[in-house]
């Protein structure tokens, strides 16, 4: 991890990352939203909005597959002897819009659990 960089990451995730980050980010908006002030009534825009990162990270996703398997097909592009190594740094980059995508899901979750805990407390002390 010392050599990480978000450029790099963001560069070969390709195009599928950019709606996976603004997506992921409106859902992690509306989680914290959510876990500064607390009302059941949110839920089903945060539940409609992390469906929607899911959908961008899986089309993100195949569409790399795609990209990589299409580059392989091609015998002038890749000699027979590097297709493995290719193949595997092609899915590593393929995999990088469910990696941010995971990340900000996880984030928005944890956000969620904090306003299900901040509502219950508040139920609990109202009664």
């Amino acid at each position: 991890m010392s050599n990480f960089s978000l450029v790099q990451f963001m560069s070969e995730g390709g195009f599928g990352m950019y709606p996976v980050l603004v997506i992921g980010f409106a859902t992690l908006g509306a989680s914290a939203r959510y876990a500064s002030s607390p009302a059941r009534s949110r839920l089903p825009f945060i539940a409609a909005l992390a469906g929607t990162t899911l959908i961008s990270m899986f089309l993100g996703i195949w569409t790399n597959v795609g990209a990589v398997m299409s580059f392989l097909e091609d015998p002038a592009r890749v000699p027979d002897a590097e297709i493995s190594r290719t193949l595997f740094q092609g899915l590593k980059e393929a995999g990088r819009p469910g990696t941010l995508g995971g990340a900000l899901l996880t984030l928005a979750a944890i956000a969620i659990c904090v306003g299900v805990s901040r509502q219950s407390e508040a139920k609990q002390s109202s009664t």
